[in-house]
């Protein structure tokens, strides 16, 4: 093969190789450029909710159904179950509601346990998981007029049952202390009762009442101790302070109930950032200390707290504003300074009214705006007694008017000369 021959063939392979390439490239962009889209894999999840987490026998307990489905909802149909704590069916419906509503019969008691299947119609079959309910044959209500007590004492109880069974119920109740010993018992048809704690009392007393209605009965329990430990109280010199203000609080200790006194009582008083101890010997300290400036108006949280005792209280005290706050924070005599300047100003408005009154002899027309007068006419002519006359032009004798119509002609009865008068 001849030189130009090798070259020419040299040269149309390597056109070829370059051709191929820029295909290749072209269809490798087209193909990143539009990837073919992926369609989502259809999921579902079902979940129930009870309207209770208990109920009473004779209820009829609601159960929902929450359906979930990706990528978009469908028409679902619901297949629901009931069941005891056996897991023993009670009920099955098919085709049922979104919300399955159960009647729980007046003869049962114990779980209910709840659940459901989901068809979405297309495919896809998911059941939830169970959600269970307990279910009383009564609740009872049982509750105490205070919440601890001191020796001498009365202590009422107050009670109430909600039943479907229990309508009509007689209540026996009992009062046990603290070595489980019957203090106090009976039966009546209230549904309250009074105890009086002795002196001295024991620790705690557990109240216990019982609802009986044709053999079912059902009770409620409830215990109260003997008031013990300490109340710690703060008191200040002023209900409200600005910063800067020096404040003055009192801190006391009152035992509650029998008490151990200790021999030295540590304080501890904070008061925003100011932090405040002191040791006494008696169940009382006094503290002194100067809000800093800068404290932000409104209220401020104030922590008190007593070591030995272990008793503490935390109260709010008002905050005013630095810049106006202390004319409405100053007290003369115990009286806000603003109570006193208001009183000032009505007792001289009520002496203004008293001297208007006086002035006006006794009554109020000051008051009252007076009618006005009725406006003026302006001039009027009033009418001629006798008949009017005009003197003859001729003979200046006068001539008689018998009308007061205008213009009018005339005749003078002396020389029969004629005129008009207007």
């Amino acid at each position: 093969m001849s030189f130009a021959h090798r070259w020419r063939a040299q040269a149309l392979g390597l056109a070829f190789v370059i051709a191929f390439l820029a295909v290749a490239m072209a269809v490798a962009s087209t193909g990143r450029a539009a990837p073919r889209p992926i369609e989502p894999a259809a999921a579902m999840t079902a979940t129930v909710v009870l309207d209770k987490s208990s109920y009473l026998s004779g209820d009829t307990a609601s159960a929902t159904a929450i359906v979930y489905r990706t990528p978009a909802p469908a028409n679902y149909t619901y297949t629901w179950r009931v069941r005891d704590f056996l897991f023993r069916v009670l009920n099955q419906t098919a085709n049922g509601p979104a919300t399955f509503p159960y009647p729980i019969a007046l003869t049962y008691t114990g779980t209910l346990r709840f659940d459901v299947t989901v068809n979405d119609g297309q495919g896809l079959v998911v059941g939830s998981s169970v959600q269970s309910a307990t279910v009383a044959l009564a609740y009872m209500a049982l509750g105490l007029d205070r919440g601890d007590y001191n020796p001498g004492d009365t202590i009422s109880a107050f009670y109430s049952v909600a039943s479907h069974v229990i309508t009509s119920p007689t209540y026996t109740y009992e009062v046990d202390d603290s070595a489980a010993t019957v203090v106090f018992s009976g039966a009546t048809n209230n549904t309250f009762f009074s105890f009086t704690t002795p002196k001295p009392s024991s620790r705690f007393y557990l109240f216990r009442v019982t609802a009986t209605d044709r053999g079912n009965s059902t009770q409620a329990l409830a215990t109260i101790a003997q008031a013990s430990g300490f109340v710690l109280g703060v008191t200040f010199d002023k209900p409200s302070y600005v910063a800067g203000d020096v404040i003055h609080a009192h801190l006391a200790l009152t035992a509650r109930g029998p008490a151990s006194w200790p021999s030295q009582f540590r304080w501890t008083l904070t008061i925003g950032a100011v932090t405040e101890t002191a040791i006494t010997t008696v169940a009382a300290a006094d503290f002194t200390l100067t809000l800093p400036a800068g404290t932000g108006g409104g209220g401020i949280a104030v922590f008190a707290s007593e070591a030995n005792t272990g008793a503490t209280a935390i109260q709010s005290v008002p905050m005013g504003s630095s810049g106006g706050g202390g004319f409405w924070s100053t007290d003369v005599g115990g009286a806000p300074v603003y109570a006193i300047v208001l009183g000032l100003l009505f007792l001289l408005l009520l002496v203004a009214v008293v001297g208007l009154w006086r002035q006006t002899g006794g009554g109020f027309g000051f008051l009252h705006r007076g009618t006005p007068p009725p406006p003026s006419e302006g001039p009027m002519h009033a009418p001629a007694a006798t008949p009017m006359s005009v003197n003859c032009r001729r003979c200046g004798k006068p001539i008689d008017l018998t009308t007061s119509r205008r213009p009018i002609e005339v005749m003078c009865p002396s020389c029969g000369e004629t005129q008009v008068v207007t």
